[in-house]
C-alpha cells in the first residue's frame, strides 16, 4: 500500500459567514418585531426579547470570528498534516474529515498552539474540487492516508483471513 503523495492545498477564509449571521439576525430581529406587533406585547416582554436578541446575536458574530479560517493552505507531507500561514509559517495541524461528498469536503483541524490564538479552537474549511481540479486527487488521497511513521501504513497491505 503506497501513500499519498505531497500536497500543498490552499484554504481561504469563508467570506460570507459574516453576511450569513447577519442575514440570520436581520431575519431573527424581523421575526421578532412581528411577534411584538402581532401579540401586542409590551414591557418588559419584549425589553426581553430584544436583550435576548442581542445577546444571540453578538454571540453570534463572536463564535463566527473564531471559527472561520483564516487564509493559508493545509499541508500533507507524507508525515503529518501542516498549516502554512502567509509568512510560510507552518504548524502541525489534526486534521478531521467531517463529510466528503467526492466534489466538496468539509473539515476541520486545530494546532495544539492553537495557531496564534490563546486558546485553540478548531478551524472549519470548505474544500471544493472547482478550485484546484488538478490537485483534487492526490489531496482527497492525502486525507484518507496515515502518516509514514504509522506502524499500520508499513508499505505491506493486509490481507484478511479467510479459514
Amino acid at each position: 500500500m503506497h501513500n499519498a503523495p505531497p500536497v500543498i492545498y490552499p484554504v481561504g477564509r469563508f467570506v460570507w459567514g459574516r453576511c450569513f449571521v447577519a442575514v440570520l439576525a436581520l431575519v431573527g430581529a424581523v421575526g421578532l418585531l412581528c411577534w411584538q406587533v402581532m401579540s401586542g406585547a409590551v414591557g418588559l416582554t419584549t425589553l426581553a426579547a430584544w436583550a435576548l436578541w442581542i445577546l444571540s446575536t453578538a454571540l453570534a458574530f463572536w463564535l463566527e470570528s473564531k471559527e472561520s479560517s483564516v487564509s493559508g493552505h493545509l499541508v500533507w507531507q507524507g508525515d503529518a498534516w501542516y498549516w502554512q500561514d502567509g509568512l510560510l509559517q507552518e504548524h502541525t495541524v489534526q486534521l478531521n474529515l467531517l463529510f466528503d461528498g467526492g466534489q466538496i469536503m468539509l473539515l476541520s483541524y486545530w494546532a495544539a498552539e492553537g495557531l496564534g490564538r490563546e486558546r485553540p479552537w478548531p478551524q472549519f474549511a470548505i474544500l471544493r474540487n472547482t478550485d484546484m481540479p488538478l490537485s483534487w486527487h492526490g489531496f482527497r488521497c492525502a486525507v484518507y492516508s496515515r502518516p509514514l511513521g504509522d506502524g499500520r501504513s508499513s508499505g505491506v497491505q493486509e490481507l484478511p483471513m479467510i479459514l
